[in-house]
């Protein structure tokens, strides 16, 4: 299991920047994990993906 997080310095900023930026994190990691053909269960977008496994490369 892979577990992304924030640095523990940024649980400093308030709250909303702090949820917002965890968010953004969360769909980055959605975003590389995508580019390298893992297939990933659908949920909503702030919160972390669940890797489901590697995708076929058809090659």
């Amino acid at each position: 299991m892979v577990q992304w997080q924030q640095d523990p310095q940024a649980r400093r900023l308030p709250s909303g920047l702090c949820d917002v930026q965890q968010a953004a994190m969360n769909q980055a990691l959605r975003a590389i994990l995508s580019a390298h053909r893992f297939q990933i269960a659908d949920g909503p977008l702030g919160e972390a993906p669940l890797v489901l496994g590697l995708t076929r490369s058809g090659r």
